[in-house]
């Protein structure tokens, strides 16, 4: 199991080429062995091509039964009554790991300072998984 971005497949994939380029500098250089590593990337990123598991957003049940249970466990952990907190927006582009982060770090803080009131939000990154060209070239094995 492994994850990744949700444009993974059209920046990388596609985008980059690297269903061909990967095979192809491998089997460049000659050996079985890379012959071998070529035909498992190539397999592998047909998996990732064709069978990728798009998740799900969490639904609101799943959404107060974890944050039910992140309050219980962090009260456990401090020895302390976490204050309810508001969290993020419920929305369907949130993804469960923000919603967790924003519930802790809130209980993190107000257990440092019961009077702080924080405001804790989101930004969306861009991500950019082309080559930076600054770094070179990959070394090639001798």
């Amino acid at each position: 199991m492994l994850t990744t971005v949700d444009d993974f497949e059209a920046q990388v994939l596609v985008g980059k080429h690297d269903l061909d380029l990967v095979p192809s500098r491998l089997r460049a250089k000659g050996t079985v062995e890379d012959e071998l590593l070529a035909g498992m990337a190539e397999a592998g990123m047909r998996i990732l091509e064709r069978e990728q598991v798009r998740l799900q957003p969490p639904g609101r049940e799943e959404l107060d039964r974890t944050y039910a249970q992140l309050k219980q466990i962090h009260g456990q952990a401090y020895d302390w009554s976490p204050p309810d907190v508001a969290g993020l927006e419920r929305l369907p582009s949130n993804r469960m790991r923000q919603y967790v982060r924003t519930w802790i770090n809130e209980w993190d803080l107000r257990r440092l300072d019961s009077t702080y009131q924080p405001e804790i939000g989101t930004v969306e990154l861009e991500v950019d998984l082309s080559t930076d060209r600054d770094l070179g070239e990959p070394a090639e094995d001798t």
